[in-house]
């Protein structure tokens, strides 16, 4: 899964502007950027899975034994709305675009979690004054509606949600605004009919810059949540903190060195060994780190245990990572040839490369915020293709569609 992001962070990160009622560019502008898409290596072609025809953001990606299903937000209803996909066991589309939501407000960053007969979403609303709320909500898998709710322990502003399961309950993470205007990362417990489990608990600090909460569950059953903030740091700085019994445990893992350290991503395997990837400036530029290590070592200082994924002249962000068997994949867009592509890398448990990287997309269009999840005996992945800002045309955002590819 993948969701990272808000409009204004969005900008910083890739220089486009987001989402948009500009129209694609018609329809064989539409899918040019399949004709320059790199072919997958021992995988399929990358392939427009969305039709919005405006600008689809931001995907999540949720993988069954059966097929996987895609969830974005869409700007072609002329409102920010989530859609979903399925897609059968080869990666084909296997129906139509389903709309999850219809309210006034704009809905926003969709985190899907699979279930076993639908899925779970996880996203926030954003109503026109500007007030925005956390939501979550479960569908079945042909995309009829079971129960949705607004996640929140008070009044103020929650944004950035998602969502992952553990058997029959879900484990929901958000940001929140206090009365004061202090906004904090809080998670919680919910079962699969909507109830909740017990009050949120505050798990650490965040800031206006905070835009990217990631999470895993761990083997053992407790939740984890990685995220960068300015919290009593000079810059952003990456934080973990664990959920066990309705207790957590924070820590600053990244040395308080002035120098930011942005959107972190974790995956644990199936025998607890834990990864991290996120992207730094120490180096003076934007580059990809990955730390794996055993699950008990999470909270400690990862900076001198970590390894330097990329060493390109152009900015590497948006890192995300899973777990297939002892194998990590690890997948970031890249900047080095005049717009952001998507790479792939594999390594083994102890984060060393089996295989040089690989890269996924070769597009007019910038490829940006890769999803990946573990399939059969290699990886899938979604990212969404951003056609490039006309110079001299402010405040028209560029139109975007999801694509999907698999590798081994």
């Amino acid at each position: 899964m993948a969701v990272c992001g808000c409009a204004s962070d969005r900008r910083e990160r890739s220089g486009c502007r987001l989402p948009t009622r500009a129209r694609f560019a018609a329809r064989p502008a539409a899918c040019a950027f399949l004709a320059g898409a790199a072919v997958a290596f021992a995988g399929c072609s990358p392939r427009q899975i969305s039709d919005s025809g405006f600008g689809a953001y931001e995907v999540s990606l949720a993988a069954w034994s059966d097929g996987l299903a895609l969830a974005w937000y869409d700007t072609r209803d002329g409102n920010p709305e989530i859609y979903v996909r399925s897609l059968d066991a080869e990666g084909r589309k296997s129906g139509p675009e389903l709309r999850l939501t219809t309210t006034p407000a704009a809905s926003y960053e969709a985190d899907i979690a699979p279930l076993p007969d639908g899925f779970a979403i996880a996203w926030y609303e954003k109503e026109q004054g500007g007030a925005t709320r956390a939501q979550l909500g479960v569908w079945r898998r042909d995309g009829t509606p079971v129960w949705s709710t607004p996640v929140s322990v008070g009044a103020g502003s929650s944004r950035n949600a998602i969502v992952r399961r553990r058997d029959d309950e879900l484990f929901c993470a958000w940001i929140e605004a206090d009365d004061n205007g202090a906004e904090a990362v809080w998670g919680g417990w919910w079962n699969l009919v909507g109830r909740s489990l017990g009050a949120p608990v505050r798990l650490g600090a965040a800031g206006e810059t905070t835009w990217n909460l990631n999470a895993a569950i761990a083997p053992t059953g407790e939740p984890w949540v990685v995220f960068d903030a300015r919290a009593d740091t000079r810059v952003e700085e990456l934080f973990v903190a664990r959920l066990a019994e309705l207790s957590a445990t924070l820590a600053r893992v990244t040395a308080d060195d002035g120098i930011r350290s942005k959107y972190p991503d974790l995956a644990f395997s199936a025998d607890g060994r834990a990864a991290i990837t996120w992207f730094d400036e120490r180096d003076g530029n934007r580059e990809v780190y990955l730390a794996a290590w055993r699950a008990d070592e999470l909270l400690l200082p990862l900076e001198e245990r970590a390894r330097r994924v990329t060493t390109t002249p152009g900015a590497s962000i948006g890192a995300y990572l899973a777990w297939n068997g002892d194998r990590i994949g690890l997948a970031w867009s890249d900047d080095s040839s005049g717009n952001y592509e998507v790479f792939f890398q594999s390594f083994d448990s102890g984060g060393s490369p089996v295989a040089p990287p690989h890269r996924l997309s070769d597009t007019p269009t910038g490829s940006l915020v890769p999803a990946i999840e573990p399939w059969r005996d290699g990886f899938a992945l979604a990212w969404a293709e951003v056609e490039p800002t006309p110079a001299g045309a402010p405040g028209q955002d560029p139109p975007a569609e999801v694509v999907f590819t698999t590798v081994r």
